[in-house]
């Protein structure tokens, strides 16, 4: 037992805390899911998939920014999750995310947008987003930091309403 312990250990302290934290079972959601990961990940808690409650999303960190959108004519504060730890808890393998909303409109995500710092945001401007709203969840993209995000390109990838990644 304490060998299991100790690499786990050093494991965080080679890797980071995110293999750490993909290392440990994902436990199952107490509410209502929010969002099903499915595809090539390594952590599920339902036959081939990972689901996840508001607790689960809330407790992998918070990210938050300000940013303009092509849908409104002001800035506003998007607060959520980083999409990049959603993706880190479940061991997530593949180069493209199908994301998939309640109204099934499907967009495809490559991997590699990660470096933009996307969010599953649940919250705009301090509200808490419902599916009437385009929530409960929506992957944003910090537009107004870099030159790149402000295209259709990018726009066409802000999922409102989603529910459901595949990793391929």
């Amino acid at each position: 037992m304490r060998y299991v312990m100790l690499l786990g250990m050093l494991a965080t302290l080679m890797f980071g805390p995110a293999f750490a934290q993909a290392a440990e079972p994902l436990p199952r959601p107490k509410g209502p899911v929010l969002l099903t990961i499915s595809g090539k990940i390594e952590q599920t808690n339902a036959p081939g998939q990972a689901q996840f409650d508001r607790e689960m999303l809330e407790a992998l960190g918070k990210a938050s920014f300000t940013t303009g959108s092509v849908l409104t004519d002001k800035k506003q504060l998007y607060e959520g999750v980083p999409l990049r730890a959603v993706l880190d808890r479940v061991g997530a393998k593949g180069k493209t995310l199908l994301a998939t909303a309640h109204n099934n409109y499907k967009i495809d995500i490559p991997s590699d947008d990660v470096k933009y710092d996307p969010i599953i945001a649940m919250r705009v401007d301090g509200e808490v987003l419902k599916l009437r709203d385009k929530g409960p969840l929506w992957i944003v993209y910090p537009r107004d930091a870099h030159a790149a995000l402000q295209s259709q390109l990018y726009d066409s990838r802000w999922i409102w309403q989603l529910n459901k990644l595949h990793i391929e």
